[in-house]
């Protein structure tokens, strides 16, 4: 009898990336092994799991069944074992996490020590990630991003198959450093910021952000530049603290640099647009993973003092 929770996380796999190749890889066997344990899971249990061509193999009806009991026995299997490795409330294992371009790395780095003493025997892998499906096929537990709007307005569409948990909620402003304020004057209304170097954003989705929203009193002005400068991520604050110019981002990233001087908020007066919230997303299974909920649930709390209250 072939059929084991090794042979299940093969097929699961094998599924889940739509190809044996990619799962060998992800799996880091020989393709042929997931080809071999596939075959023997079909003899079995006397049933087709993939339609197979010279191209592709898909999964069969029968395949799509298979496919649910065995996501739902790997996963009460993951919890069981879980429950009986713990000591009272110690939680163990690898957890790995996924880091966008936009999430501010000293906001959950300095959410760590807390959680590590609290949870001693997990192991925390950070990881800088650029393509939002290495939380669907499993790469890593959880990505923590910012729940980023289309250039022409309007949310990304959600990945299929992800619990998405909203983190915090800031505000955006839009700043510069001192120097560059000395240089080349402080913008009043943002018609002014045509005769400024803005620093356009370029999100996870490769959408360039040079179309900055303004409103007051009802009124919406929108202004739109041609970047001479474009950054992902972190750099964006970098490039206003050098003084390359003016940048509009999250509060939350920029808290510090505000309170300290280094950087100055101007056109205070107006709202600066749609605020995107920080969330983790994260695969949903029933029950959500012990190490991936108490992780979740952690930033919640440790993000609270970084929340500003939205206009």
């Amino acid at each position: 009898m072939t059929l084991s929770t090794r042979s299940m996380e093969v097929f699961v796999r094998a599924v889940e990336d739509e190809s044996f190749a990619a799962a060998a890889r992800n799996l880091l066997v020989d393709p042929a092994a997931v080809s071999r344990t596939i075959r023997s899971l079909e003899d079995d249990l006397g049933v087709s799991l993939f339609s197979r061509s010279t191209r592709v193999s898909k999964i069969t009806s029968e395949g799509k069944k298979f496919y649910r009991d065995c996501q739902q026995i790997l996963q009460r299997l993951d919890v069981a074992a879980q429950r009986f490795r713990n000591d009272g409330n110690t939680l163990r294992g690898e957890l790995r996490i996924g880091l966008a371009p936009t999430i501010p790395r000293r906001m959950v780095t300095a959410a760590l020590p807390q959680f590590q003493r609290q949870y001693p025997e997990i192991e925390l892998q950070l990881l800088s990630i650029t393509d939002p499906l290495e939380v669907t096929n499993g790469n890593i537990d959880l990505l923590l991003r910012a729940h980023a709007f289309r250039k022409r307005g309007g949310t990304h569409k959600d990945l299929s198959g992800l619990v998405m948990r909203k983190l915090i909620q800031s505000r955006i402003v839009a700043c510069a450093a001192p120097a560059y304020l000395r240089r080349a004057g402080t913008p009043l209304t943002p018609s002014d910021l045509a005769r400024h170097a803005c620093i356009a954003l370029v999100t996870l989705e490769r959408d360039v952000q040079n179309e900055w929203p303004f409103s007051k009193a009802g009124v919406v002005h929108k202004v739109k530049f041609f970047p001479k400068l474009l950054v992902q991520g972190e750099a964006l604050r970098e490039a206003a603290l050098a003084g390359c110019g003016v940048i509009r981002l999250l509060a939350c990233h920029v808290q510090d640099e505000l309170r300290s001087g280094d950087l100055v908020q101007i056109l205070t007066d107006w709202n600066c647009g749609n605020s995107p919230a920080i969330v983790a997303l994260y695969r949903n299974a029933k029950p959500t993973r012990p190490r991936v909920s108490a992780f979740v649930q952690h930033l919640v709390q440790a993000f609270r003092p970084y929340h500003v209250e939205t206009a």
